[in-house]
């Protein structure tokens, strides 16, 4: 489905009237823009998401935070969505950030179990009336470990903290300002909207496994559920509107080849649901180790499916691995019924993932490798 970062709710909120598109602009755009939000209306209970989504593993998961080989891990990821949708401001009409840290603690005095702590940060901003959330959350996950060597685990984890949400309401246009010739600003749009920002506490928990039984083969697998108390939210006082819980299953396997095992290939699965709206990304990356240890490179080509099993989006993903960074960019093709409007560029996105103090898994005498529970 179309990542669109705004609530059918809240869209209906502000009386269903908006359409925050520039009546001087050519026919044919004022009907693809009309078109554009009456197709996405259907698909606005989604939340922020990434294409790169295991680039951004404490927003995913938050049984996620801590699994890593290292000491402390920085991501930042960055998308830029439906750039050629025309807006009143000539800027993007859906941009993403976010930004976490995490650590990995206390392993060496659990016998191979660990904690992860970590914060996370991210910020969006959809559509010309600048429906901007702002969210900081607090991680806090146990690994344990299921066999001797510490190369299984299964791990837990709780996220908590704060969402606060705001509209721009001097830049959304409303039908009682049409004067005739156009829409004009300068009407007052009788609407009792305050603009004020609304702040409520938000919860997701997780699980996930992980485990490499061979040398050349590993996996891992994991779920995790957003919004669990289900918070409030409305920019007009209605205490029955809340937010939808986001169910999310991912996994991958890691099928290492070649020649001291240069070669990694990576299938992917993510599946989330919130309300009636289901989305599947799918697809093949593949990473190779070049003969320099401090270089590699990846890349992957993937898919995005709707509940309807509709394909919304094919996406290309390319990158580097420089000593202790992992560095993506992906680009979204969007092949959905919103391909006329945006003219099939869905979004670009940017990621890096840096692992301070980095290491190597350590070596398994694989004969003697038995998990135990």
């Amino acid at each position: 489905m179309c990542d669109v970062n705004f609530s059918t709710k809240q869209f209906f909120e502000l009386r269903g009237k908006s359409l925050n598109f520039n009546f001087n602009m050519p026919d044919m755009k004022k009907l693809y823009a009309a078109i554009f939000l009456l197709m996405s209306s259907g698909v606005f209970a989604q939340d922020i998401h990434f294409s790169e989504w295991w680039a951004t593993p404490v927003a995913m998961n938050p049984a996620l935070t801590g699994k890593f080989n290292g000491l402390i891990r920085a991501t930042f990821a960055y998308r830029n969505q439906w750039f050629l949708i025309p807006t009143l401001n000539q800027t993007s009409p859906y941009q993403t950030m976010q930004a976490s840290v995490d650590a990995s603690i206390a392993s060496e005095r659990l016998n191979n179990n660990k904690f992860g702590v970590g914060l996370m940060f991210f910020n969006d901003k959809a559509g010309d009336g600048s429906l901007t959330t702002n969210s900081a959350m607090a991680s806090l996950a146990y690994h344990q470990a299921v066999d001797r060597y510490g190369k299984s685990h299964l791990s837990f984890g709780l996220q908590a903290g704060f969402v606060m949400k705001q509209v721009q309401y001097q830049n959304l246009i409303f039908e009682s300002q049409l004067d005739g010739f156009g829409w004009n600003r300068n009407i007052n749009s009788g609407e009792a909207f305050t603009g004020k920002p609304i702040i409520y506490p938000d919860v997701n928990v997780g699980v996930a496994f992980a485990s490499r039984p061979t040398e050349k083969f590993a996996y891992n697998f994991g779920a995790s559920v957003n919004h669990i108390a289900a918070p409030r939210q409305s920019f007009l006082g209605d205490e029955s509107s809340r937010i939808n819980r986001r169910f999310n299953v991912h996994g991958s396997l890691e099928i290492n080849a070649g020649y001291d095992n240069q070669w990694t290939f990576v299938p992917t699965l993510l599946f989330m649901m919130q309300g009636q709206a289901q989305q599947y990304n799918f697809g093949l990356g593949i990473n190779y180790q070049t003969t320099n240890e401090h270089l590699g490179v990846f890349g992957g080509a993937f898919g995005r499916a709707n509940s309807k099993a509709a394909f919304d989006a094919a996406i290309l993903n390319v990158g580097v691995d420089v000593y202790s960074a992992r560095i993506g960019l992906a680009y979204d093709i969007n092949i959905s019924g919103l391909s006329g409007a945006s003219k099939s560029q869905g979004a670009l996105e940017a990621s890096i993932v840096y692992i301070f103090k980095r290491q190597k898994d350590e070596w398994i005498q694989y004969p003697m490798y038995c998990p135990k529970f």
